[in-house]
Parts: C-alpha cells; sequence; structure tokens
C-alpha cells in the first residue's frame, strides 16, 4: 500500500479498511500486513480499540499510534458495531471495507471491489469467495446469493467493500446486536435500498477457524433467537417485499424435516422401544473404530520396514 499518497489528493474513490479490536494482539499483525500489501493505492486503515484489556494487545496499540500509515482510535467495549460505526465516522472517503483482526484479504482484493463499484453505481456491495484457515483450512463454500436463503442464513461474509451514503442511510451497524449476526442485519438493510450484491470469483478474504471456532459457533439458541428477532424488526419492509422467498424457504425446510421422519421413522420407532440398544450400538461402532485405527496403525508400520 503506498503511504505517501496526501489526504489532499485522495479520491472519492478511496477505502478505509475499518478493523475492530477487543485483545486480539496476537493476531493483529497478520491482519494489518494483508492490508498494508494492497495494491489499491488509495487504501487507508482505521483501528478501532473496543475497551481492550490484553497487555499484548495494548503494547501493539501503543506502538501503532506512531505509525502513518494507520489511525488508532480507542473506545470503551461497545461489541464489533459500535466500533465499526465510530471507524467509518472518522474517516474519509467513499468506500468502507470491515476487517475482522484476526482475518486476512489478498493484495488486489480492495481493487477488484473498487472496480465493480465505480463501474456499476447500482451495485452496493462486493465480496468474494473465501476460505478457511488456522484450526480448520480449506475452501468457505458459501452458496450463491439468493434471497430466499439469506433471508435466513447469511450468505455474504462481514468483509464486503460498500458506500458510505449506503451506511448513513440505513442508520450504520445496529449497536444493540452485540452478541453476533450484525453483519447479517446491516447487509440486509442495505440491499432492502434495492440493488444485487456482487461477488468476485477470486478467492480473496480468510476467515481464521480459531480454537474457540466462530464467532457464530459459539452463540447459543437465546443469543441465534434474540439477533434473528432484531433482524426481523429491522428489516419489517424487506421481509415484507420478500415475503414469497421467505415462505418458499420455510416450507422448504418443513418438507426436508417430512423426507427425514419417514426416512428414519422405523429407526426412531426403535430408539424409544429399546433406548439402551442405541447405546450399545454406539459402544460397538467406537471399538470397531479403534481396532480398524489399530489394524491401519501396524499395516502402515509393517509396509514401512518392507519398503527399506
Amino acid at each position: 500500500m503506498d503511504a505517501s499518497v496526501s489526504s489532499q489528493s485522495v479520491s472519492a474513490s478511496a477505502v478505509t479498511v475499518v478493523i475492530p479490536v477487543f485483545d486480539s494482539g496476537a493476531t493483529l499483525a497478520e491482519t494489518l500486513d494483508s492490508v498494508f500489501a494492497q495494491t489499491y493505492a488509495q487504501t487507508r486503515i482505521v483501528v478501532v480499540d473496543d475497551g481492550s484489556t490484553d497487555p499484548q494487545t495494548l503494547q501493539l496499540l501503543d506502538e501503532l499510534r506512531t505509525d502513518d500509515r494507520l489511525q488508532v482510535i480507542r473506545q470503551d467495549n461497545g461489541g464489533p458495531a459500535a466500533a465499526l460505526n465510530a471507524g467509518i465516522a472518522v474517516a474519509t472517503g467513499a468506500y468502507f471495507l470491515p476487517l475482522g483482526s484476526d482475518d486476512r484479504i489478498s493484495p488486489t482484493y480492495v481493487a477488484e471491489a473498487v472496480a465493480v463499484l465505480d463501474a456499476q453505481p447500482d451495485v452496493p456491495l462486493v465480496y468474494s469467495r473465501a476460505e478457511f484457515f488456522g484450526r480448520l483450512s480449506g475452501p468457505w463454500r458459501l452458496p450463491d446469493f439468493d434471497w430466499t436463503e439469506f433471508l435466513v442464513h447469511n450468505q455474504i461474509f462481514a468483509a464486503a467493500l460498500f458506500r458510505r451514503d449506503d451506511w448513513a442511510a440505513v442508520g450504520g451497524y445496529d449497536e444493540t446486536m452485540r452478541r453476533g449476526r450484525e453483519d447479517h442485519d446491516f447487509v440486509l438493510r442495505v440491499l432492502g435500498r434495492g440493488g444485487v450484491p456482487h461477488r468476485l470469483e477470486g478467492v480473496h478474504f480468510f476467515y481464521r477457524i480459531g480454537d474457540a471456532g466462530s464467532v457464530n459457533s459459539r452463540m447459543t439458541r437465546d443469543d441465534l433467537i434474540a439477533a434473528h428477532s432484531r433482524i426481523l424488526r429491522n428489516n419489517l419492509q424487506t421481509y415484507a417485499d420478500h415475503a414469497e422467498d421467505l415462505f418458499t424457504f420455510i416450507f422448504r425446510q418443513h418438507d426436508q424435516i417430512q423426507d427425514l421422519k419417514y426416512r428414519y421413522a422405523l429407526l426412531e420407532r426403535l430408539r424409544v422401544r429399546f433406548p439402551r440398544a442405541i447405546g450399545v450400538a454406539k459402544s460397538i461402532r467406537n471399538a470397531l473404530r479403534r481396532v480398524w485405527r489399530t489394524l491401519s496403525s501396524r499395516a502402515r508400520r509393517v509396509g514401512g520396514r518392507s519398503s527399506r
């Protein structure tokens, strides 16, 4: 990233990458390196410390305050939505990209996304294909955007490029959503203004899976109910406009459940009639797996010795 571009020369196509940070000093440097490597010259960075208390994170943030390639702001802990709103509010430029403080982006992501938004005013946001890294690795197989699914399941990761005008028009991120799904709600409100998101075909976003899993995997059932209830209330008109899509999803799920009930009805009756049999079957299965692993391990050792 060219840090020599002055604020006076920043055009309307300038991009600000906003990175909320909460006790994530162990991964922040790697995230920043991926932004510093952007080929798009007019890329700016705002790091928002959302009330970190971890000594490693605080030390790194203090060091970053003297780095003229980025801006660091600090606030009391208010959650990711509040941190994103604070970062966008102090930044300049027309476009924004939220980025988790433990994730990465490819060097050409910003440049390719800006090219789409510049050329297609009717496109409200741009994202890409993605991959996991960390404890798990491989493609993140997000389905193609489809209103039928998107009304319930988010198909667009948080690190999507969008316009300042849309952020302002929808009132920013909902800061009451501190337990997750604030990104799904925000994108729904942006898309509710019109237009269809554009997905770049290249892999440009890399989502870290840590030892604790993803944010969504840590949400309880009560968290999910509260989040989706808030999403519905924030997007009543959008859900009304896409009522047919919503009920298509509901009845599709109903058909799948009925199909599963029919297929496994006999097993369910056996489970109810002989509840201990399931536990015995699982014990036998686990024992067979252990035997298979032992035999496979011995076969590999024998094969290794014979090949020498």
